[in-house]
């Protein structure tokens, strides 16, 4: 019996709200997923090296991205030779900076060696801070002849100053930096720098199976991973119940609780950093398959790919697209199909992997130009407008006053806005019109061929919209619910500079109104953890 028309509108609005929601349901169980995996190989990696007494502070200098701000400060030439740094004096004291993914504990890594060559006499100093907007602290200075050293520095040595005055050495460090002086036109070949452990660290016994316990409870023959106290009632966790027990010398292992949305368990992991630096936190859905993990590394070590083979990959990729380009399918349905994968594979790969840390390498640029030079060949010939009626314009604008109405529903009275600047508005812009492009020109358009349906043809092009901002849970469910939105008014009037100014506009007053704990930022892949 056929269903009268009202009742299949109703049964269709009834299913695709059911997808959408099973849909969002699936993103935040990738997101957490995803933090949950962050956690567990951040984690294996520092057991595997606490288990040998090995260092996580290991810097080698072989591009400008291995130093801070990718400059020399104070010098009067530097550059990057054969794995060292060359710097050239200025006769002026002159820093080179370590890049420091978070605070760094000193009590657990306070022996500072440098590996340098000089060809005169040098002076070389740390400069530290412990917190970024706190004044420098100054470490003795070591007086070194010309030739090749390896220099020893124990950071919990007397003789700092700040300010001219007579300092405490410091603890921590959220800036470091190495301070050298030579004579004018002398030259300084910086080959290795690290951080060592503090003499009589007990490793890490990965053969004992780990125990989750309170802070004040024995482990017995167990590894002790210690559980995060609440305070009650306010059921606030009490990091400072851990901090207590603390000891430089032992390892510090702390579970992190994985409840409620990642966004707040970010935060709770920054706060336990920003307490006890030197922890490794064991994410709580993962415990076993952490040390686990940690065994295999200690057996295997890291396995990353060769070079060659990631060139050659890259090779075979681009090889691919040409063949598909100049020799496509002759069945539309296919041609479609392929056309959507190869489009969507690198960014798909570089975001959903985690590959993509805000610094891509060679190989990675290469991808992505590629996959970009293959996009925009897609429009050839084009079948899209650039320009819109004004009734794409005008749905396009109703996206806009949604979006601000929704950021300031949820923004919080007398907390101040996200700054946003003239350029990051109009990189944005240009970043907006390259994701409508690929997402709506290219994906959606060809999902309209693959299933004949405008409304399947859009939702498939919003879910893959909402992957490639993997894993920001929060810029998924969002980018989901206005792709779906984007990608039907495209499918209508097939133009993008609407679509383009109303992404642009509705993301960045989100970015400005939301919370921190709701949207925590506008980063994707492994970025967004950092």
């Amino acid at each position: 019996m056929a269903l009268s028309s009202p009742l299949r509108s109703l049964v269709a609005v009834a299913t695709g709200i059911i997808l959408l929601a099973t849909t969002a349901w699936l993103l935040v169980q990738l997101a957490q997923r995803q933090f949950t995996s962050h956690l567990r190989d951040q984690a294996a990696h520092a057991l595997a090296l606490a288990a040998t007494g090995d260092t996580p502070y290991r810097w080698r200098f072989k591009s400008a991205d291995d130093i801070v701000a990718g400059r020399v400060f104070g010098a009067n030439d530097s550059r990057f030779s054969d794995g060292e740094l060359v710097v050239r004096s200025s006769g002026t004291p002159f820093e080179i900076g370590m890049p420091l993914a978070r605070v760094v504990d000193l009590r657990r890594f306070p022996h500072l060696q440098v590996v340098l060559a000089v060809d005169a006499d040098v002076q070389v100093q740390v400069v530290a801070r412990q917190e970024l907007d706190a004044p420098e602290l100054v470490s003795a200075s070591t007086s070194l002849p010309a030739g090749e050293h390896k220099l020893a520095i124990d950071l919990a040595a007397p003789g700092w100053t700040s300010q001219a005055h007579v300092a405490v050495a410091p603890v921590v460090a959220a800036m470091l930096r190495l301070r050298v002086t030579l004579p004018d036109g002398k030259q300084l070949l910086l080959r290795a720098i690290s951080l060592n452990r503090i003499q009589g660290a007990q490793p890490v016994d990965l053969a004992r199976a780990p125990r989750v316990v309170d802070p004040d409870v024995a482990a017995g023959e167990a590894t002790p991973v210690f559980r995060l106290a609440f305070r009650q009632p306010l059921q606030k966790v009490d990091i400072a119940a851990l901090s207590a027990t603390v000891d430089s010398r032992t390892p510090l292992l702390v579970l992190l609780p994985q409840r409620g949305r990642v966004e707040r368990q970010i935060a709770l992991r920054d706060a336990v950093f920003a307490a006890l630096p030197g922890a490794i936190l064991i994410p709580e859905n993962a415990v076993d398959a952490t040390f686990a993990q940690a065994r295999a590394l200690g057996t295997t070590g890291d396995t990353a790919a060769p070079e060659f083979l990631r060139w050659l990959a890259l090779i075979v990729y681009a090889l691919l697209l040409g063949l598909v380009r100049v020799r496509p399918s002759r069945a539309p349905r296919l041609r479609a199909v392929t056309e959507i994968a190869l489009v969507l594979a690198a960014p798909l790969w570089l975001i959903v992997a985690g590959q993509f840390d805000g610094n891509p390498d060679a190989v990675q640029k290469t991808l992505i130009a590629l996959s970009l030079i293959y996009a925009v060949s897609l429009s050839v010939p084009r079948t899209w407008q650039w320009n819109g009626s004004a009734r794409a314009w005008s749905l396009a604008a109703a996206l806009v006053v949604l979006a601000a109405l929704l950021g300031f529903l949820l923004h919080r009275p007398g907390e101040a806005l996200r700054a946003i600047s003239v350029g990051h508005v109009a990189r944005y812009l240009a970043w907006a019109l390259l994701q409508q492009y690929l997402i709506c020109a290219v994906c959606t358009e060809r999902w309209r061929v693959v299933s004949g349906n405008a409304g399947v043809a859009a939702y498939l092009g919003a879910l893959g919209f909402a992957l490639m901002h993997t894993p920001n849970a929060a810029l998924m469910l969002a980018t989901m619910l206005a792709g779906l939105c984007w990608c039907a008014l495209y499918l209508r009037e097939r133009a993008l500079l609407p679509l383009a100014l109303s992404h642009a506009a509705s993301a960045l007053l989100l970015l400005a109104l939301l919370p921190a704990d709701i949207l925590a930022s506008a980063e994707v892949s492994a970025r967004f953890f950092q």
